[in-house]
C-alpha cells in the first residue's frame, strides 16, 4: 500500500481509482487516509491489540473537510495510546454505539414504569407524567444522548402550557427516573442533577374554623351517598382522601372498631390502624352498599369522580377555597386546641417523621394505640358537639 507523508496539499492531490485506496502516514505508522472511487476521503487507524501476531483493529476516525489533518493526527495518537493502557478503541466505539442504540428512553420508561413506579401507591399519575412529558419528547432518543438542556427544554415547555406546579412535578418525576438509571448503572451522572423547580412551592396552610367545618359536615350529609361519608370520614380520622377513597371490605374490623390501612395504600409504605370512633362507626355502618369496595359506585376499585361533588359541597355549605385534604390539617389541628400531644397526632397521621426524631425515633417503636384511640374519640365528640351548635344556630335564624 502507498505510504507518503501527509500534508494538507498531499491529501488535497490525492487522486480517485477504480477501487478503495489506502494511504498509509509516513511519519505515524498505523494512521492512514483511504481514498474511495468517488472521491471521498476518510481518515483511518489500524492497530493490534496485543502485538505481533494480535488481531489487527480498525477504527474509523472521520472524513476528511469534516476532521482536519491536525484533528485527525491527534485522534490517532490517543487511539495508539489508549491500545497501549491495554484497551481496544474499537471494541469500546462498537460497544457506545450498542449502548445507543440499545438504551432508548422509551424502552427504559416502561422497565422503570414495571419495575419501580407500579409498586408506587400513585402509580397511575407517576406513570401518565412520564409518558406524557419524557416519552413523548425522547421516545426515539437514546438515555444516553440526553443532556441537561433537554430536561430544562421539556420543564419549560410544562410551564409555557400554563401549569408552573404540573412542572414541578414533571421535573420531579423525571429527577426520579433518570437516578433510577445511574443506579441501575445505565449513565454515570443523571443530567438534571441540581436543576431548581421551575416554581416556588408554597405550603398550604388553609385550616376550617369550628364553624366552617361543621357546616361542611352538615352539607356532606344532606349530600349523603360515599362522597357523604367520605367526606365525614376525613374529618373524623384525618387520614388521606386516597386512602379513605379507596377502601376494602376487609381492612375494618367493625366489633373491635378498627380499620387497618395496608402498607400498598400508605404513603409511607407502613400499614396503618385507625381507631374508629363511636361517631365513625356510625357513618361506616350507615353505607346502603357495604361491598368489597366500600365506596367504589362501580364495585372494580374505582372511586367515584370528586369535582362535581365538591362543587355541590362548596354550593350548600357557603365554605370556599378550601380543599379535601385540608380536612386532615383541620383535624390534627383541632387535636392539638383540645391537648392532644403532638406525637400522638403524628401518630395518628402515619407521619414518617414526627415530633419524635433522631436518636429517640430510632429506639422509640411504642404505636400509642390507646392513646390514639382516646383522641378519636375526644376529637368526635368535639366535632359533634359543633355540628350540633350549628344546626341549633340555623334552626334559630330559620325561625
Amino acid at each position: 500500500m502507498p505510504r507518503i507523508k501527509f500534508t494538507k496539499s498531499a491529501i488535497d492531490a490525492l487522486p480517485a481509482s477504480d477501487v478503495d485506496v489506502v494511504y498509509w502516514d509516513t511519519g505515524c505508522p498505523g494512521f492512514g487516509l483511504k481514498v474511495t472511487p468517488k472521491g471521498r476521503k476518510v481518515f483511518t487507524v489500524l492497530y493490534r491489540t496485543a502485538g505481533t501476531g494480535s488481531r489487527l483493529r480498525k477504527f474509523t476516525i472521520g472524513p476528511y473537510g469534516r476532521v482536519t489533518l491536525h484533528q485527525a493526527r491527534v485522534h490517532a495518537q490517543k487511539i495508539f495510546a489508549a491500545k497501549l493502557e491495554g484497551r481496544d478503541p474499537a471494541a469500546e466505539k462498537r460497544e457506545a454505539k450498542r449502548r445507543i442504540a440499545a438504551d432508548s428512553v422509551s424502552d427504559l420508561l416502561e422497565t422503570y414504569i414495571s419495575q419501580y413506579v407500579s409498586q408506587r401507591r400513585s402509580a397511575r399519575e407517576l406513570a401518565r407524567l412520564l409518558r406524557r412529558n419524557a416519552g413523548a419528547a425522547w421516545a426515539d432518543r437514546s438515555i444516553h444522548e440526553i443532556t441537561r438542556r433537554d430536561v430544562t427544554d421539556l420543564v419549560t415547555a410544562v410551564v409555557q402550557r400554563g401549569a408552573p406546579v404540573a412542572a414541578n412535578k414533571v421535573l420531579k418525576v423525571v429527577k426520579t427516573f433518570l437516578k433510577w438509571c445511574v443506579g441501575q448503572g445505565i449513565i454515570d451522572k443523571s443530567p438534571a442533577e441540581g436543576i431548581p423547580l421551575p416554581t416556588k412551592t408554597v405550603a398550604r396552610d388553609r385550616i376550617l374554623s369550628d364553624g366552617e367545618l361543621a357546616r361542611v359536615l352538615i352539607a356532606a350529609r344532606m349530600i349523603g351517598g360515599v362522597y357523604g361519608v367520605i367526606v365525614e370520614l376525613l374529618a373524623l380520622t384525618g387520614q388521606r382522601r386516597g386512602e379513605v377513597a379507596r377502601p376494602t371490605r376487609d381492612e375494618f374490623d367493625l366489633k373491635q372498631q378498627i380499620w387497618t390501612i395496608p402498607k400498598v395504600r400508605t404513603k409511607n409504605g407502613k400499614a396503618h390502624i385507625v381507631h374508629l370512633s363511636a361517631q365513625s362507626l356510625a357513618v361506616l355502618l350507615a353505607c346502603e352498599k357495604f361491598a368489597t369496595y366500600i365506596f367504589s359506585p362501580t364495585g372494580t376499585g374505582q372511586p367515584l369522580a370528586f369535582s362535581y361533588a365538591k362543587r355541590e359541597l362548596d354550593r350548600i355549605s357557603g365554605v370556599m377555597n378550601w380543599r379535601l385534604h385540608d380536612l386532615r390539617r383541620t383535624c390534627v389541628s383541632g387535636m392539638a386546641r383540645l391537648g392532644i400531644a403532638p406525637h400522638i397526632a403524628d401518630k395518628i397521621l402515619n407521619h414518617q417523621s414526627g415530633t419524635i426524631s433522631g436518636v429517640a425515633a430510632v429506639y422509640q417503636r411504642h404505636e400509642f394505640l390507646t392513646e390514639r384511640r382516646e383522641a378519636l374519640e375526644r376529637w368526635a365528640g368535639h366535632v359533634a358537639a359543633l355540628i350540633e351548635v350549628e344546626e341549633r344556630f340555623s334552626m334559630e335564624q330559620a325561625a
